[in-house]
């Protein structure tokens, strides 16, 4: 009997040994799964980055739709260039750095990392990570384009061009009147020379930025002496300027905001003998946060918290819609500031069908044309159509009213005038 007590007994200890011995290895496997957990998660988040880089791409070329993107994707970047798959381009590097360049773009996290990153730069440093935007005083943001060119005035005007410029608009007003349409001049003006006083401290002008020459003195001079019907924007700043309770150009934006823009439009109706859209008048209010060309540069910023709540103004109609038998057509050619003096032409008594050809710098300072139309009242961008030579004959065929504009940064330089007068000229 004791030895079967003592042999249950020793079964029994083993069993209690090995269980223990057991429980062990379970506790040591499991804390080194723990710790490992880290490890893990590292890779396989690096694994779903490789394949999510693999998958997109893979579909970019023919279904882009189907890539795994952020949900807060970056403003202003551009889309990167196909890698080049010649011998010469491989040995130079090009096409590795090309590839290198769209896979890191291609990944879901390469917008918030660029956030993180800016932030950090912002909130450290005060300073903009954003190529072309810079932080003035009091937080303003400008473009960079813009300040050089207004810390480059120095009153000096090429009389040859001078010349040659007016002489075009008046031939533009002229061959558009004699086809029964009305016509406008629009100078927008630029926030770097409108609004000096807050310029960076390291832009070139900043210590003499508020007594620079004036540089629109020979153009306004040239537009009167041609008998021009124009609007000058940057003259109504100036005036409304300390009248406004609110800056005409936002914090955060480059364009002048809804009020100016509205100002403008209302300055164009008068101007005209009979405005096909009726005189312009309008109501405004503040806006409880900056939208839109309100905050162009705070976009472009790409912060993770972006503070887009500083003044800015809302634009509403003033009196009732008129009796108009048909919606007019305007036709307007210019730059992105007439964004704003569009959105606020639908406010007219005859809100018009706006045909509106975009004149836009791009990263080599070219230009690149784009053709929205909107419908009569609606304030957004519109239907992009075709940007070709027949659909803007066509357009100017069947226009009641041509507004042209140019930003005083590059009057007598641009583009758009040359292509209204060319388009008048073949009109039958």
């Amino acid at each position: 009997m004791d030895k079967r007590i003592e042999k249950h007994e020793a079964e029994f200890g083993a069993a209690l040994q090995s269980r223990v011995r057991d429980q062990g290895v379970i506790a040591f496997l499991k804390s080194l799964t723990l710790a490992r957990l880290p490890i893990f998660g590292c890779a396989g988040f690096i694994a779903f980055l490789f394949l999510a880089n693999l998958w997109n791409f893979a579909v970019e070329g023919d279904w882009p739709k189907l890539r795994i993107r952020s949900a807060w994707p970056l403003y202003g970047v551009a889309k990167p260039k196909p890698a080049p798959w010649t011998l010469d381009a491989f040995l130079s590097g090009e096409t590795q750095k090309a590839v290198s360049i769209n896979l890191g773009r291609m990944s879901p996290v390469f917008p918030i990392s660029v956030r993180a990153k800016n932030q950090l730069v912002y909130s450290l440093f005060g300073g903009s990570a954003a190529p072309g935007v810079v932080i003035g005083r009091n937080g303003q943001l400008y473009e960079q384009f813009y300040i050089d060119e207004f810390c480059a005035r120095d009153g000096a005007f090429d009389s040859a061009r001078l010349g040659a410029w007016s002489s075009t608009l008046r031939k533009i007003q002229e061959r558009a009147q004699a086809r029964g349409k009305s016509f406008v001049y629009l100078i927008s003006p630029s926030k770097a020379a409108r609004y000096p006083e807050d310029l960076p401290k390291s832009a070139a002008c900043a210590l003499r930025a508020t007594a620079m020459p004036e540089k629109l003195a020979p153009y306004r001079a040239a537009l009167d002496e041609a008998q021009l019907r124009y609007v000058d924007g940057p003259a109504l700043i100036a005036a409304e300027k300390p009248k406004q309770p609110i800056p005409l150009f936002p914090r955060g934006g480059t364009h002048w905001n809804s009020v100016g823009g509205a100002l403008a439009m209302r300055e164009a109706t008068r101007a005209l003998p009979a405005s096909p859209v009726g005189v312009l008048d309008f109501t405004s209010a503040p806006a409880p946060e900056a939208l839109g060309t309100d905050r162009d540069l705070l976009d472009l910023l790409n912060l993770l918290s972006p503070d887009a709540h500083y003044p800015t103004a809302a634009i509403g109609r003033a009196g009732e819609k008129g009796d108009c038998a048909r919606p007019p057509r305007l036709l307007a050619l210019g730059g992105s500031f007439l964004h704003e003096v569009l959105a606020a032409a639908t406010l007219a008594p005859c809100p018009p069908q706006i045909d509106y050809w975009f004149y836009m710098r791009t990263e080599d300072n070219s230009v690149e044309l784009g053709h929205y139309r909107r419908a009569p009242g609606d304030a957004s961008n519109g239907e992009r159509l075709p940007a070709t030579t027949e659909e803007l004959d066509a357009n100017l065929a069947g226009a009641d009213f041509i507004l042209l504009e140019e930003n005083e940064s590059s009057i007598a330089t641009t583009k758009q005038v040359g292509h209204l007068a060319e388009a008048l000229r073949r009109l039958p």
